[in-house]
C-alpha cells in the first residue's frame, strides 16, 4: 500500500477477453509491475473479479489501479487460476461442461432462472457503478485537499514577503528621520555659533567704540586742564606737576578701563561653550588692541615726561 501523504496516479490496464470451448481467458497488460505488487480477488457476494495493483513512480508517486471483472456465469468459481509473466496478467476461468438435450422446449423454471441472472447482473453492474463513482469522489477529495494545501502555502509565503517588505521600509524611513535630525542639529549649532561670533564681534566693536569716545574725552580734559605758555615759562615747577599729575590722571583711567574691557570680552567669550574654538580669533585681535593702547599711552607719558625736564 503506498504511504499516505504520496500522490497516486490512477492507471488503467488495457484488458483482453479470449472465448474457448473449456475455458475464458482474461488477460490484463501491466508494463512495470512485478508479480509481488498485483493482487487478485473474487468477490462471492457480487461474483467478480477484482484486480488490484500499486508500485512507486519516485518523488514521493505511486501508480495504482483497480479494476471489477465480471465472472462468466458457467465458470467454476473453485478452479480458477492465474499466471505472471513478461508484465502480462493471465487468468483462466474453467467452464461447467453441461449436456444439453435437442429440441427441448424450455420450462417455466428454465425462464425464472434466466430473469433472476439478468436481475443479478444488472445488480453487479450498478455496484460496479456506484464503486467506480466512490472512487472518483476519493480522488476529488484528494485534489481539492491538494489544492487547499497549496493555497495555504502560497497565503503564508505572501504574509511573510509582506512582513519583510513592511520592516525594510520601517527600517529605511527611521534611519531618514535620524539623518534628518541629525543635519538639522548640525545646521542649528553652526547658526547658533555663528549668532554668537557675531554677537562677540558687536560687542567687542561697541567696547573699542566706547574706549576711544572716553579716550577722546578724557583727551579734551586733559587740553582744557593744560595751563597757557605763558604760565608754564614763569612757573615750570607747577608746570611740571601739572603734566604729570594731568598725565598720571589720563594713563590709570584708560588703562583701568582698558583692561577691564579686555577681561569682561574674555569673560563673555569663554562662557559662550559651543563657539569657544570660533571666537578665539576674536581674543587674539583684542588682546592686541590692549596692547597697542598700553604703548600709545606710555609713549604719550614720557613724551610729556621729557617737555617737562627740557622746560626745567
Amino acid at each position: 500500500m503506498a504511504p499516505s501523504g504520496e500522490a497516486q496516479i490512477n492507471f488503467v490496464p488495457k484488458s483482453e477477453w479470449k472465448d474457448q470451448p473449456d475455458a475464458t481467458i482474461l488477460t490484463i497488460d501491466l508494463p512495470g509491475f512485478t508479480r509481488e505488487q498485483v493482487k487478485v480477488t473474487f468477490v462471492h457476494a457480487s461474483k467478480m473479479l477484482r484486480v488490484t495493483g500499486e508500485r512507486p513512480l519516485g518523488y514521493r508517486k505511486w501508480s495504482c489501479f483497480n479494476e471489477m471483472f465480471t465472472v462468466p456465469r458457467n465458470c467454476l468459481v473453485d478452479k480458477i487460476h492465474g499466471s505472471f509473466s513478461f508484465n502480462t496478467l493471465t487468468i483462466t476461468m474453467p467452464k461447467e461442461t453441461i449436456t444439453k438435450m435437442p429440441n427441448l422446449a424450455e420450462t417455466p423454471k428454465t425462464v425464472a432462472e434466466r430473469v433472476e441472472k439478468l436481475e443479478e447482473k444488472r445488480l453487479l453492474e450498478v455496484a460496479r457503478r456506484k464503486e467506480e463513482e466512490a472512487e472518483k469522489i476519493k480522488k476529488l477529495l484528494e485534489e481539492k485537499e491538494g489544492i487547499i494545501k497549496k493555497l495555504q502555502e502560497e497565503a503564508k509565503a505572501k504574509e511573510m514577503a509582506e512582513a519583510k517588505r513592511l520592516q525594510e521600509e520601517a527600517k529605511a524611513k527611521e534611519m531618514a528621520e535620524a539623518k534628518k535630525l541629525q543635519e538639522e542639529a548640525k545646521a542649528k549649532e553652526m547658526a547658533e555659533a555663528k549668532k554668537l561670533q557675531e554677537e562677540a564681534k558687536a560687542k567687542e566693536m561697541a567696547g573699542a567704540k566706547k574706549l576711544e569716545e572716553e579716550a577722546k574725552a578724557k583727551g579734551k580734559l586733559v587740553e582744557e586742564a593744560t595751563p597757557e605758555k605763558s604760565t608754564q615759562e614763569k612757573k615750570p615747577l607747577d608746570s611740571t606737576k601739572s603734566v604729570h599729575v594731568s598725565t598720571r590722571w589720563f594713563v590709570l583711567p584708560l588703562v583701568s578701563a582698558v583692561s577691564r574691557c579686555s577681561l569682561a570680552k574674555a569673560g563673555a567669550i569663554f562662557s559662550v561653550k559651543a563657539a569657544s574654538l570660533a571666537v578665539m580669533p576674536v581674543l587674539r585681535v583684542s588682546g592686541l588692541v590692549t596692547s597697542i593702547l598700553i604703548l600709545l599711552i606710555t609713549y604719550m607719558a614720557t613724551k610729556g615726561s621729557h617737555q617737562v625736564n627740557e622746560n626745567r
